[in-house]
């Protein structure tokens, strides 16, 4: 019998090694299939996200029986494999060795959603590099 349970919210940015723009139209909406697909399959989940060329925006519960590396992990392949079944859609990237992660507390979840959600706005305005040194990466 389970006698504990936590969520942790994270935030977490996933980009293509050297920030290479190779998401175009039709990989983001293969990568959105994706990330329903993933979300499907996997119970008691909810998530936001937003694709831009060089990076995603991810906002999940972290299950509980893995590590944020692990996850991580799991969901690049996850998205390169969904890739691979679809025909002419760029596959052979590789993702950046590291990535940006930070826990989003419950109060907070409905402000981290709407930013998600207008991330496309917002890298009108500011580039992925500047949005990740004002991260402090």
């Amino acid at each position: 019998m389970k006698h504990s349970h936590s969520e942790i919210w994270t935030h977490l940015v996933l980009s293509t090694k050297n920030q290479e723009k190779i998401f175009g139209k039709a990989e983001s909406k293969a990568i959105m299939e994706a990330m329903e697909d993933f979300i499907g399959s996997h119970e008691d989940q909810s998530i936001t996200y937003s694709v831009l060329p060089e990076h995603i925006h991810i906002l999940i519960k972290l299950p509980e029986n893995i590590s944020l590396n692990g996850f991580a992990s799991h969901l690049q392949t996850f998205i390169k494999t969904k890739l691979s079944l679809n025909k002419g859609l760029n596959h052979n990237f590789q993702w950046e060795k590291n990535f940006h992660a930070h826990s989003v507390s419950i109060n907070r979840l409905s402000a981290e959603k709407s930013m998600i959600l207008r991330q496309e706005v917002k890298h009108r305005e500011i580039t992925f590099e500047e949005e990740m040194k004002f991260l402090g990466l």
